[in-house]
């Protein structure tokens, strides 16, 4: 009789246990997520720019990483970041059909910028999957920028953007004193061309390279600057993209604004960089 309740006890334990484990393995997702945004939070509050440096916004090894993430690492992060989607036009359901794309070879150095990628019906997380691996440009610097531009990443925006907003995905060819280039208006187009551009300065050996350099806080002349002795090549990139480096006022702020000569873009690089990837 004792060998048999034993044995009753164990078939019901471990049934017992089955359904605890059935029960609790939700809730544990659940909190996982629960904590990521949690901890997203925490960590944008402590998030320092004391030792920002404008001469070295980021290294040449993280910018230049054509293989920092797999396509299956960005829709894990999408799904993080964005959170619940409110439409499928939100990066982490978007899906669209993309044209392939040769080769792009520099004019005036004959360097390669970006390899040829092929296209299909691809997420937005294999579009910017393929655009690191051709362009040779992190994924992370790419899904950084998509924040700083268009908000697309994390935050009420990113839920449902408008077809303006994706148009205009990492701000390629959208000067600030006139509408965007319609050439270059579509997200996967975007990405392309952002990545293309931000390689290109390298590969073509155009516009500021490594070495000092005036540096605008804002595109108001009034406002003024310094001599930044910028870096490495990554930098230089960022300065050609979004030209201006924050002001005093700007670093105070941190996530909030600064003044009437702030301007913003290369701060929230900084940013978003260390809360996402430092």
């Amino acid at each position: 009789m004792l060998r048999r309740r034993r044995v009753f006890f164990g078939v019901a334990a471990s049934a017992l246990i089955a359904l605890v484990v059935l029960t609790v393995i939700p809730l544990v997702s659940l909190a996982i997520t629960w904590n990521t945004a949690w901890n997203t939070e925490a960590r944008r509050d402590s998030v320092s720019l004391d030792s920002f440096d404008p001469g070295t916004l980021i290294d040449d090894g993280a910018f230049y990483d054509g293989d920092a993430m797999t396509a299956d690492d960005i829709q894990r992060f999408l799904d993080e970041q964005v959170g619940r989607c409110a439409t499928d036009s939100c990066l982490a359901h978007l899906r669209m059909p993309v044209d392939g794309r040769d080769p792009v070879v520099s004019s005036s150095t004959g360097e390669t910028v970006c390899d040829g990628f092929e296209g299909g019906d691809l997420s937005a997380a294999e579009i910017i999957y393929r655009v690191q691996r051709a362009c040779g440009i992190s994924a992370k610097v790419l899904l950084v920028t998509l924040q700083k531009e268009q908000s697309l990443i994390s935050g009420r925006i990113a839920r449902a953007p408008t077809d303006q907003q994706l148009g205009a995905a990492m701000g390629a060819r959208c000067p600030d004193d006139a509408v965007c280039d319609p050439g270059a208006a579509g997200f996967a187009v975007q990405v392309a061309q952002g990545a293309t551009d931000l390689k290109s300065y390298s590969a073509s050996d155009f516009m500021r390279q490594p070495g000092t350099h005036y540096i605008a806080y804002s595109p108001d002349p009034a406002c003024g600057g310094t001599e930044v002795t910028i870096t490495n090549e990554a930098t230089a990139a960022l300065y050609n993209y979004t030209p201006y480096q924050p002001n005093p006022a700007a670093l105070a702020a941190r996530w909030g604004s600064g003044d009437a000569c702030s301007a913003y873009g290369n701060r929230n690089f900084a940013l978003y960089w260390s809360l996402w990837f430092a």
